[in-house]
């Protein structure tokens, strides 16, 4: 708790110093918007849920913020400098809005006997995150790069922040080891004990696929998930039909079909009780995996 909390005022003084530095530094020259912008964003993400629950992808905001705040100091009114400042806002806003979602995960499950334990895991993996992120910053630190492979990454970081930002807008969105989780219910996507999506579905899934072809280099795995009603052969079937149904749509809207595969997971990875209506509800869903980025190697 006291860790959370230093790390906290380690990271608002941080952000003091530097947009102080860039005040100094830039004397009458006044900041851009999207740096303005920035720097509230990662203000707000910082008093918030992100700080305690997610510091791992405020450590990333802060991160981004600080390049904004030194390309303002050498270069005022830049492109760069806009650019950056609006990927540094961008990931602020992500920061806390996945601080809201595992704020709001928690209440719902705070009748739930394993809450403390769940709880005191998000914080303690939280923990972990953070140290691993601050060692790849260390090691990224190290090597140099040019200004065009730092300014392909930059924009490639912007349209992943979009993405995420409008995934977390649209379904209930959670980092896993396996990668970024995108969970739709089944109840909105297909009629019961059926395969064919729903007019209303096919709304929902342009937003979602509209979304994910801003990172439409990255794989993804749709699975199909049950409750336990009826045989194991038969949920089998129909979560792989389901999963074969919003891959297929996905594909149709343009994402690569070699990118994208179907998997149906039946009854065997349930998310509440089967013995509830509302724990089954929470069973019978579809989840878009979109696998990690791959670490680029230092030279």
């Amino acid at each position: 708790m006291n860790h959370g909390k230093e790390h906290f005022m380690k990271t608002i003084q941080l952000l003091m110093i530097v947009t102080v530095a860039a005040l100094f530094a830039g004397c009458a020259t006044v900041p851009p918007k999207e740096l303005v912008g920035a720097r509230a964003a990662y203000l707000t993400a910082s008093q918030g849920d992100a700080a305690r629950l997610v510091p791992a992808e405020l450590h990333k905001a802060h991160q981004a913020l600080t390049r904004a705040e030194h390309s303002f100091n050498k270069d005022p009114d830049s492109y760069r400098t806009r650019d950056l400042s609006y990927v540094a806002m961008r990931k602020a806003e992500l920061a806390s809005a996945l601080g809201t979602m595992a704020t709001d995960k928690a209440s719902v499950a705070s009748a739930d006997a394993d809450y403390k334990e769940e709880q005191s895991a998000i914080v303690e993996q939280g923990k972990q995150d953070l140290k691993d992120s601050e060692q790849r910053a260390a090691d990224e630190a190290v090597a140099a790069a040019s200004d065009k492979a730092d300014a392909d990454l930059e924009a490639s970081e912007a349209r992943t922040a979009d993405a995420l930002a409008q995934l977390a807008k649209l379904a209930a969105v959670k980092e896993e080891d396996r990668g970024l989780v995108v969970t739709l219910s089944g109840s909105v996507l297909f009629r019961s004990s059926e395969s064919i999506l729903l007019p209303s579905a096919q709304a929902k899934l342009d937003q979602v696929g509209t979304a994910l072809m801003a990172v439409k280099e990255r794989n993804l795995i749709v699975e199909g998930h049950t409750d336990s009603q009826g045989s194991g052969a038969y949920n089998q079937d129909l979560s792989q039909r389901r999963a074969e149904a919003v891959r297929d749509y996905l594909v149709q809207k343009g994402y690569p079909s070699d990118r994208i595969q179907a998997r149906g997971r039946g009854m065997d990875s349930p998310i509440g009780n089967n013995a509830s209506p509302e724990g089954r509800a929470n069973n019978r869903r579809v989840e878009i995996i979109i696998e990690r980025a791959p670490q680029a190697s230092n030279k």
